[in-house]
């Protein structure tokens, strides 16, 4: 995917036009003439961009924000908001009710199992739609224990949001894809972890919960509060308790679904718009069409060497350094083994442009020597294949 480059703004240019009044024929004159082909194709490129303000040109801080911001631009356009009545939308709304039971269903699920396993005796656990009625006796559990039971539901959450993502990477590094539907399962899902203490806080204040009773159950951002109330006689520091474990795991649980929604979803399309957006020109690679890696022509430079034919041929490879310098009557040839190529680099310091030039030939028992296959190694480090068709190209 490429981007073309424009060279003015077409409102601006529109504005000029009619700013100036021109005969026919003067404007026959001033009309550019098409660009060819080949400048057509150097408008086009990789980056969104422009050249004099990359990413790299803002500071830390201004760069997170510019991170932060993007990713919460995408992730309301890939809920659907600005297209409310296409059957997509709809069907995110859907899965996001759905999830909302499972999130409240695990989050107390979790909280009754950790009871359970510490011998707390559980009075009332009894679901609905909306809710969870989780009812103990509060006296019996220590500081420790209470605060467990704080953060039990939102880091249960936390973990099967992890386990998910965890999921979601094999999947994609075995079999390189993911169903669509169960991508934004994770997306909803994630959406609901981070925001279960804000949700819960909001029933449970409707719910009249917050105040202390022995009856009915304690909402969990009161528990602390009143734990402290019933034995310092001030609950303030309960507050800050709660206050900061959920800040804590509202981090967690952001980063969760930021690295997700980022790398992960829908095989992480949005990395690449992201880089496309706010990186420069500099930042992108394009391989030519015949290249090969070094690893590749190390691998077939030591194939040609073991090489033997029926009739006793062999394979040999020849490594040709061409230098040149500065000065254009001044340039040097060296050759050199595969070996000893191997262990210098492409452009040494103190030395001009270094081509490489590897050639492997068929020898045969007569003497004759027969071009096999050869590679060049450009300046740059680019390493290409050379074929008869383009042969006089590259020389």
């Amino acid at each position: 995917m490429y981007y073309k480059v424009v060279q003015c703004d077409p409102l601006e240019y529109n504005n000029q036009r009619k700013s100036h009044q021109h005969t026919p024929a003067e404007e026959t004159k001033s009309i550019p003439q098409a660009p060819s082909y080949l400048e057509e194709l150097h408008q086009h490129r990789f980056s969104v961009a422009s050249d004099s303000f990359p990413e790299t040109a803002l500071k830390d801080h201004r760069r997170v924000n510019v991170r932060c911001r993007f990713v919460g631009w995408m992730f309301l356009e890939e809920l659907g908001l600005s297209q409310w009545h296409s059957s997509e939308f709809w069907l995110i709304m859907l899965l996001i009710a759905l999830i909302w039971f499972v999130r409240l269903y695990l989050h107390y699920y979790s909280q009754y199992l950790f009871l359970q396993a510490i011998g707390v005796p559980v009075n009332k656990f009894q679901f609905y739609p909306h809710t969870v009625e989780l009812s103990y006796q509060n006296s019996l559990l220590h500081t420790r224990e209470e605060l467990t039971v704080v953060v039990m539901g939102p880091l249960t959450l936390n973990v099967a949001m992890l386990i998910m993502v965890m999921i979601r990477w094999v999947c994609r590094v075995l079999f390189g894809s993911f169903p669509c539907f169960l991508s934004k399962f994770i997306m909803a899902m994630g959406l609901w972890t981070m925001l279960d203490p804000l949700a819960i806080f909001i029933v449970d204040g409707i719910l009249g919960r917050l105040s202390y009773s022995a009856e009915s159950p304690i909402a969990d951002v009161a528990k602390l509060y009143w734990l402290f109330y019933r034995t310092e006689h001030s609950g303030i520091a309960g507050i800050l308790i709660t206050v900061f474990l959920y800040i804590v795991l509202f981090i967690c649980s952001l980063t969760i679904l930021y690295i997700y929604y980022l790398r992960l979803h829908n095989d992480g399309p949005l990395l690449d718009f992201f880089h496309r957006l706010l990186s420069s020109e500099d930042h992108f690679l394009v391989p030519l069409d015949l290249e090969v890696s070094n690893q590749e022509l190390s691998y077939i430079a030591k194939k040609a060497e073991q090489w033997r034919g029926i009739n006793g041929e062999r394979r040999k490879v020849a490594v040709y350094d061409y230098i040149w310098n500065d000065e254009p009557t001044t340039h040097s040839l060296c050759r050199c083994g595969p070996q000893e190529h191997n262990q210098t680099s492409g452009s040494e310091s103190g030395l001009g442009e270094i081509t490489t030039h590897v050639s492997i030939y068929i020898i045969h028992l007569s003497g004759l020597r027969e071009l096999h296959r050869h590679f060049l190694r450009l300046p740059d480090g680019a390493i290409i294949e050379v074929f008869k068709a383009n042969i006089s190209k590259t020389h």
